[in-house]
């Protein structure tokens, strides 16, 4: 096996394979967040899935450069880890080369809340259970530990 690994990005292949996976924190827990409408968000352990339907992996949270879906998603004390199979397209290869350029060095969840709380106080919503239906890679996060 070969393993390429700089400080954002991991990418492994095994002699004869290339597995085209990206891996990293989807989202960490307990960490707000302001999210691109200004909403402050934090995520709870257990909100999202590990199994069901698997995520699809976009760029940009745009469904029109979807580059993959996730493979694995492992529950932690810390956050929810993911490990993602890039797809082999024109767009797929774009997304690779941004990811080990560190371009493209984070992602960012896309989930529907199902449950969820709002502080009175503060305003921040705190999901505790969510359809995760997508995952994008994306240059800067909303969370600063969603990183590839």
């Amino acid at each position: 096996m070969i393993r390429f690994t700089c400080p954002s990005v991991t990418i492994e292949a095994a002699p004869g394979e290339d597995s085209r996976v990206v891996s990293g924190v989807a989202v960490p827990y307990n960490e707000v967040a302001t999210v691109s409408d200004g909403t402050q968000v934090r995520f709870a352990p257990g909100s999202l899935p590990t199994d069901g339907k698997a995520p699809k992996l976009f760029m940009y949270h745009d469904s029109a450069m979807a580059v993959g879906v996730v493979t694995d998603r492992v529950e932690t004390d810390a956050g929810m880890l993911f490990s993602a199979k890039i797809s082999r397209t024109a767009l797929g290869n774009d997304a690779l080369q941004l990811a080990l350029d560190g371009v493209l060095d984070s992602v960012s969840v896309g989930v529907d809340p199902v449950e969820y709380t709002v502080e009175a106080a503060t305003g921040v919503i705190t999901v505790t259970k969510g359809n995760w239906l997508e995952l994008s890679l994306v240059p800067i996060p909303a969370f600063a530990g969603a990183t590839i």
